[in-house]
């Protein structure tokens, strides 16, 4: 039934919050009681108590469908303790040995038989008491006695027929008319069956073959089974069967022979495992004809099965947990079997094992029908308010039969993004071994064991590993590790590696924050994926040691001794920076802007946005709880095994990503490794898109989006642009937009960087930080030893990082030319003394060498050029080109790059390129995608040539005077600033190095110094 629950009368909150309650009941079990037959007689049958909390003496239920308590009966029967086949209850003396009080539950008449002296109680058959006696000095019982009631006395029968020195191994089951045993006697290997006659008094030894230790006793049957079926025997004639039958029984059990079938339960895998009392049996009617088997009870518990005096049987059984409890199964007039129900065993509810609440998903671990399983339900605005229940699997053992007699279910931890992580077990060495699972969205259970790198065990005095919280794809662990101390530990669910650990504290995890506590009250907040300190802060100054610290966004729950009571606890406002106390006993659960504390009084309910903490709502009867932290939402289990999810309406919170897990790049080489972005999401999506742009242009070059989402947005780039070409090398932004689907408030909006490799070379980019291109210009110089070195460009107008190849003649011209062997990385060509000259064609982010691999363009005339530079592409064919000046004429030519990794015939620009002090390849200064000149003339005036794409160049037009009197050196040196426009560098006469950022516009900033002490490169290129 449901526990009705509304709003308390505490103080209302501020910040307008609202109520509604939904309640889910219980699941009834299949197998709902514990309940099992003992005796069935003609007025009615002896059975065990049926209660939720398991068996509880014995009752009597008659034929008219009243049941009493038998006083002096325990829920313990060893077979026929109490009776067999008759109405007769008995009730045997504690010690074995006294006075047996013969019950009639029919006529409630009673008679007394007494056990003497040297036997001991065996059990009941009818009115005859069956007795063990002849003990020896080994206690080995050699007798069997049959005690009646007759005429006010007890009449003792000893059996006949049992040789001398024999003795009883144990009794089998009885039937109406005696009972088997299996007894060792004297020149036998193996222990001998004996019928034992209760009319006769007399043990008759039954021939092999008649009977095994499989042999099933039924009311008047000996029931053996053979190859391909049974044989049935009549009780007292075993000299040969009176009927055999062909039936299967593999994964099956005779249970009786009732009219003209044969009782069989079969094993149903469907209904669960294989075990003691366990109702997984089918039971069926094998019709003695040959006809068809016909099924009589859907599901059964086969372990405890009485015989009916009418040759009937009764199990406990059922067709479901509404249709449920002991069967009668007897024949009619034509020998048919059919099953009769003579009493219900009422319904019981799964237990309540584990709880959780996230994104308006219920997920419960209960137990029942001797598993333990895991179950999902939704919770939806229509009525009910939630919807179907659906199976996700169970545990294995030793969890397989978690409940209160067998030790409480592992904890749950949701991570927010539809997985569960839970610390199981599998199966090691003969025995079970803790381990780490997480259980995928749609996944069944046990899930994927994770490692952690921890030790872990049972035994609570070794080392254990406990799940501290978990967050998306990662978990925060408190363990030991093999040979170490105990710490925290930060592991990737995807990858199982370790990103973060420090000595253990009393910690927390949201998102990528670790939050630990240290001395004073003090917390400190790091980066999980790196274990840098975000900040420090303290909670509570009296604090003398944390116990307990929970994080849900700007919220944090905190609990620690103090001097002057157990404990002190409040919720930590990262926003206000302040502190609101809370009650320090019991159970706290926390959520955005709210925490449900559960003590002995109850379940309470706080708001904590008016900056003190409110109670809002209450309940004094709660048992699992479990708190949504992304919206506030609870649900709590009451006694009766339902469960009542509490709405708390408060105004709706911004769509925000809690945590996210995005890669820094993308190569597009020979092996491409595509960016990918997943974004954990605090409420349901309608839609999304993700677009990615040139840092340097804003344009965008790709585009990814979708429909609704639940818990995440994840997407991928394979770094190529809209119609799958290549672009350049680079940083480009990344901008993730979201909207609600419950079109509450603004949409989310994220944003970030990713680096591109492996795509085609931007202008001068050699090198970079991981030593790949990164899309920003570099400078190349050489010394006077020999050494030429690619100095990386930071992205910030300066340059870090070198990456160097020695053995070159310091005599060497080297032009930073660009990628003309089409292997997406740089070239560098290099006229020596000789006047040939190279095309060197390094690999990406490698150093220029004398070894590095080269083509030889010319082996000799190139020492008439004073001037060797390249402006980029002049052609508008995606290939670099080269101008070059005649030092004793002034002309000017254009080489143009070929398709063949070459350079084409001269070209002729202009004649009169000796006025000019320097003429300067700039790449593209303007915008236009076309490489461009400058040249400074004698009186210090700056030109600009822009290309016309056309390989010319148009008229010249000036950008300064009196520029640039000073410098030795001026490069075009690319984009090194990351904004997309090419900037100048150039050296003075002192050695100092000055940056000019570009416009984009075809002029430049004023100039900055970047560096000084480059006096000593002969060459700067």
């Amino acid at each position: 039934m449901a526990l009705a629950v509304g709003p308390a009368s505490w103080p209302a909150s501020a910040d307008g919050g609202t109520f509604g309650t939904t309640t889910i009941p219980a699941t009834l079990r299949v197998t709902p009681g514990s309940g099992s037959v003992v005796s069935v007689g003609p007025s009615g049958f002896l059975h065990t108590a049926t209660t939720t909390n398991g068996p509880s003496g014995l009752e009597w239920t008659g034929v008219d469908g009243s049941t009493r308590k038998l006083a002096g009966t325990q829920a313990y029967d060893p077979v026929e303790h109490y009776g067999t086949a008759s109405d007769v209850v008995a009730l045997p003396p504690s010690g074995g040995t006294g006075d047996v009080v013969l019950r009639n539950m029919a006529t409630d008449e009673t008679t007394t038989v007494t056990v003497p002296a040297g036997q001991k109680y065996s059990r009941t058959i009818g009115t005859t008491v069956v007795t063990e006696g002849g003990a020896g000095a080994d206690g080995r019982r050699t007798e069997f006695h049959l005690l009646t009631h007759e005429d006010g006395t007890t009449v003792d029968r000893r059996v006949a027929g049992l040789p001398e020195g024999s003795y009883v191994i144990d009794l089998v089951r009885a039937g109406v008319h005696g009972f088997l045993a299996n007894l060792n006697v004297p020149g036998e290997d193996v222990g001998q069956y004996a019928w034992i006659d209760l009319r006769t008094a007399q043990a008759t030894f039954l021939p092999y073959g008649t009977v095994y230790g499989n042999s099933v006793v039924t009311a008047h049957h000996l029931v053996t089974p053979q190859a391909g079926g049974v044989r049935i025997y009549e009780q007292g004639r075993f000299d040969a069967p009176v009927r055999e039958v062909q039936v299967s029984l593999r994964d099956a059990k005779v249970l009786g022979v009732v009219g003209d079938s044969l009782i069989v339960g079969r094993y149903d895998s469907s209904l669960g495992r294989k075990e003691y009392q366990a109702s997984v049996w089918r039971v069926v009617a094998v019709p003695f004809d040959g006809s068809g088997e016909r099924t009589l009870l859907a599901r059964a518990v086969a372990d405890r099965v009485a015989v009916r005096p009418d040759g009937g049987v009764q199990i406990v059984g059922g067709r479901s947990a509404e249709d449920y409890g002991y069967q009668d199964i007897t024949a009619g007039a034509d020998a048919v079997p059919y099953a009769t129900r003579v009493l219900r065993i009422l319904p019981v509810p799964m237990q309540l094992q584990r709880l959780t609440l996230d994104h308006g998903t219920v997920r419960t671990l209960e137990y029942g029908d001797g598993a333990t399983v895991a179950y999902e339900r939704s919770l939806a605005e229509a009525a009910p308010g939630y919807g179907e229940r659906v199976r996700f699997g169970s545990l294995p053992a030793p969890y397989g039969k978690c409940s209160v007699p067998y030790g409480l279910c592992p904890e749950l931890y949701a991570t927010g993004d539809g997985r569960t992580v839970y610390r199981g077990a599998v199966s090691a060495d003969g025995g079970w071994r803790p381990e780490l699972f997480v259980v995928g969205k749609g996944e069944s259970f046990p899930g994927t064991p994770v490692e952690t790198g921890l030790q872990d065990s049972f035994d609570s005095s070794a080392d254990q590993t406990r799940i501290v919280g978990a967050s998306g794809n990662l978990v925060l662990l408190d363990g030991t590790p093999a040979g170490g101390g105990r710490e925290l530990r930060v592991v990737d669910l995807d990858t199982g590696r370790i990103l973060h650990k420090e000595p253990y504290r009393t910690g927390s995890l949201w998102g990528t924050t670790v939050w630990s506590s240290g001395t004073g009250g003090t917390v400190t907040a790091k980066d999980a994926r790196t274990g840098t300190s975000l900040t420090t802060f303290t909670v509570n100054a009296g604090c003398s040691s944390m116990v307990e610290l929970q994080a849900v966004g700007r919220w944090l729950y905190w609990k620690c001794n103090v001097s002057t009571a157990p404990y002190a606890a409040g919720v930590y406002d990262l926003q206000s920076r302040k502190s609101i106390p809370l009650p320090s006993t019991g159970e706290a659960h926390l959520g955005d802007g709210v925490v449900a504390v559960r003590s002995e009084r109850g379940l309470g309910v706080y708001g904590l946005r008016t900056g003190t903490a409110v109670q809002q709502w209450a309940t004094d009867t709660a048992g699992l709880v479990a708190l949504d932290p992304r919206d506030g939402d609870l649900a709590y289990a009451t006694p009766d095994q339902a469960v009542h999810v509490l709405t708390y309406g408060r105004p709706e919170a911004p769509l925000v990503s809690p945590y996210r897990n995005v890669t820094a790049g993308a190569e597009t080489d020979a092996t491409p490794v595509s960016w990918r972005g997943e974004w954990w999401l605090s409420e349901p999506v309608a839609s999304w898109k993700t677009e990615i742009r040139d840092r340097a242009t804003g344009r965008v070059v790709a585009t990814r989006g979708g429909g609704p989402a639940e818990y995440s947005i994840a997407t991928t780039w394979d770094g190529r642009d809209t119609t799958g070409g290549l672009l350049p090398d680079g940083s480009y932004t990344w901008t993730l937009t979201a909207v609600p689907a419950d079109g509450q408030g603004a949409a989310l909006s994220q944003s970030g960087t990713v680096r591109l490799t492996g795509g085609t070379a931007v202008r001068r980019d050699h090198v970079g930080g991981s030593s790949l291109p990164d899309g920003v210009g570099d400078l190349l110089t050489l010394n006077s030893s020999g050494s030429l070195t690619f100095h990386q460009g930071d992205g910030a107008g300066k340059f870090s990082g070198k990456v160097t190849g020695s053995g070159w003649p310091t005599s060497a011209r080297a032009v930073p030319f660009g990628d003309l062997g089409g292997d997406r990385c740089n070239d560098v060509l290099i006229r020596l003394t000789t006047g040939a000259l190279r095309l060197y064609r390094p690999a990406c982010g490698a150093a220029l060498k004398p070894s590095t691999p080269y083509t030889t363009l010319a082996s000799s005339g190139w020492t008439q050029y004073d001037v060797l530079t390249a402006p980029g592409d002049v052609t508008r064919d995606g290939r670099p080109d080269l101008i070059a000046r005649n030092a004793s004429t002034g002309a000017v030519y254009l080489y143009k790059g070929t398709g063949t990794g070459k350079l084409s015939s001269r070209v002729k620009l202009f004649d009169n390129g000796k006025s000019y002090k320097k003429i300067v390849g700039a790449g593209d200064l303007n915008g236009d995608g076309i490489g461009d000149l400058l040249l400074q003339d004698k009186a210090d005036n700056l030109y600009r040539l822009n290309g016309t794409g056309k390989g010319t160049f148009s008229s010249r037009v000036k950008i300064a005077a009196n520029w640039g009197g000073s410098y030795n050196a001026v490069v075009g040196v690319g984009d090194i600033t990351a904004d997309g426009k090419a900037d100048l560098v150039a050296r003075d006469t002192a050695g100092d190095l000055y940056r000019q950022n570009g416009t984009g516009k075809g002029t430049f900033g004023s100039r900055t110094k970047i560096a000084s002490g480059w006096a000593g490169y002969k060459g700067v290129f």
